[in-house]
């Protein structure tokens, strides 16, 4: 069987993900490319050879700072590198950085606002130009330059300067301390942010650029052809720093309509690797012959976002005519009963989850969810003068009836059956839920392309996120109130549920303004507690990084952090 992650990423392994920690000398182990991983010396793998992958969701471009897919982030991990990476026991290790930064080894000041990183030499682009530390300067130019509508800015705007005093040193100089800076340019979990190269973007306009589908990188592999709704095709990088590797000739990316045909092409062997499988499916495969399941725990939380803003409007002051009663977000919260999602969908094979934070030392403990009280709901609607007065069943007030949509990706079976579930539990109540799954490009889009989420024009969405390795800047990009996207941002930040609470603010500032870890995990603790006190974020379950792989392809390590293609360098297939 391939081998299955137990790894959970307590508090005493997440030690080097702070800047605190790094400033202690914290742990650094050899970076995936460089550790040869994969086969054993012994077993010797054969150089060359295809792996063909399913995704069923296709990526909207490739360039980190603008993609929105998820999918975007597995075909870009091919090609693009950041200067730091993470191992899977949530340590930072070098990628294109020679070392991880700290206090020990100079990389850090003692006031924590001066981050410098030694690059290492002889790396190359894959077309041949040199990587330089004027690559990393440019790269947040370009971050920060108006022209380009990047998803946040999150992080980097706590830069003030970019020194490069020679091609293989880059000093960051920050505002203030900021104590996830290492996560800037560099891998960071759910997300990924990577180094662009300036030869080819400098000049440009992010959105215009060919880069978008076909990227410049020093990663192990390069995107030949992108044939839109079928598939991309990648082959080795022949300019790779690491000798020897990639193993693999090619990569062939399928793009597929839905999970249930990736699950009958994985049955049918006609592809290698089956991305994204989920609690519900993954007893599909579990027993197919030449099929192993890869698992690991992750950060992933399966929630639901609730829009307070009256839909398609996108302001903030404007309130949604339900949701923007809180008496009506608890009432949701209080019909819904886990337990057939848990049991019946899921098969017990996961549990409630209890806060967004899902995963690493800052995960608050002891938290825990109201039981579901259907009689307490209705009270709460009740009093709050939702009534069913025509008695057709659906609640109204003032002439508005107590309908609401909810959307998520389309083609996945166990989402589709999850609504059907939430939709006769909010109907026990007197809430009409209104079933409308759209493409994830249709949800995630981003402003310009008039995505739902983006631009508001939703009520409530499924969806399935998770912190990074350090909270901070995912809890601002998707909590604080200076990241709504508005026409005057032109879309920044994924503040999509148009939330604003102040001590929310405050407590996420708090936390990346410190470097003693304990006050850190207090002030996410508060900043927790606000989100689900807020009633705008409501946690379903845990998910776990589960995905499909042919007994064929050697050579992948499940890694809570990263997406399976993290070590595709060292993949290889046997006959």
């Amino acid at each position: 069987m391939r081998p299955t992650s137990t790894h959970m990423a307590g508090g005493a392994a997440l030690v080097a993900l702070s800047v605190v920690l790094a400033a202690c000398g914290g742990g650094q182990s050899p970076s995936p490319s460089a550790s040869g991983g994969g086969a054993s010396a012994a077993e010797s793998p054969v150089a060359g050879g295809t792996v063909t992958i399913g995704l069923f969701q296709e990526p909207d471009n490739l360039n980190p700072y603008t993609a929105i897919q998820t999918a975007s982030r597995v075909v870009r991990e091919f090609t693009l590198e950041g200067l730091l990476g993470v191992d899977p026991d949530g340590n930072y290790v070098p990628e294109l950085a020679a070392e991880v930064p700290s206090v020990a080894n100079g990389g850090i000041s003692a006031d924590g606002k001066t981050i410098t990183y030694k690059l290492k030499s002889g790396v190359t682009w894959s077309d041949g130009d040199p990587f330089t530390s004027a690559d990393v300067k440019f790269t947040w130019q370009a971050i920060m330059d108006p022209a380009n509508k990047v998803n946040t800015r999150s992080g980097y705007e706590q830069i003030t300067s970019i020194d490069t005093p020679d091609p293989l040193t880059v000093v960051l100089n920050l505002k203030a301390l900021y104590s996830p800076a290492l996560q800037l340019f560099s891998s960071k979990g759910q997300t990924s942010d990577a180094v662009l190269p300036e030869h080819v973007l400098k000049g440009q306009v992010m959105a215009n650029a060919e880069f978008s589908r076909k990227p410049e990188g020093t990663g192990p592999f390069v995107v030949d052809n992108w044939v839109s709704g079928d598939s991309i095709t990648l082959s080795r990088n022949p300019n790779f720093r690491v000798a020897g590797q990639p193993i693999l000739d090619q990569i062939i990316i399928k793009i597929l309509a839905d999970q249930q045909a990736g699950i009958a092409q994985m049955q049918a062997g006609a592809i290698d690797v089956l991305w994204n499988l989920d609690e519900a499916s993954v007893s599909s495969l579990a027993n197919a012959a030449g099929v192993d399941i890869s698992s690991t725990p992750s950060s992933n939380i399966e929630y639901l976002g609730l829009n307070l803003s009256k839909r398609g409007t996108a302001d903030p002051s404007v309130p949604h005519p339900i949701l923007g009663d809180a008496s009506v977000r608890k009432a949701l919260s209080l019909a819904i009963d886990r337990s057939p999602i848990l049991n019946d969908l899921l098969g017990g094979r996961t549990e409630a989850a209890t806060s967004p934070i899902g995963l690493g030392w800052a995960t608050p403990q002891g938290l825990s969810l109201p039981d579901p009280d259907p009689e307490a709901a209705k009270a709460l609607l009740e009093t709050a003068g939702w009534k069913d007065s025509d008695g057709d069943g659906i609640r109204e007030k003032g002439g508005v009836k107590l309908s609401l949509e909810i959307s998520t990706p389309s083609g996945q079976a166990l989402r589709d059956q999850t609504e059907q579930i939430l939709q006769a539990q909010f109907k026990a109540i007197g809430v009409d839920l209104v079933i409308n799954n759209v493409t994830a490009a249709v949800l995630f889009g981003s402003w310009d392309e008039n995505g739902k989420l983006k631009r508001g024009d939703f009520d409530i969405v499924e969806d399935t996120w998770g912190a990074d390795l350090d909270p901070a800047d995912w809890l601002a990009t998707l909590f604080t109130s200076d990241q709504i996207p508005t026409a005057a941002n032109a879309g920044a930040g994924w503040n999509f549920f148009r939330l604003q609470d102040p001590a929310l603010d405050a407590a996420v500032a708090a936390g990346a303004a410190t470097l003693d870890q304990e006050a850190r995990k207090a002030a996410y603790r508060t900043a927790v507690e606000r989100i689900l006190a807020d009633l705008v974020y409501i946690p379903l379950y845990k998910r776990a990084e589960l995905d499909a792989f042919a007994t064929s392809v050697q050579g992948e390590k499940p890694n809570p952090w990263e997406p399976f293609t993290w070590t595709a360098a060292q993949w290889s297939v046997s006959d």
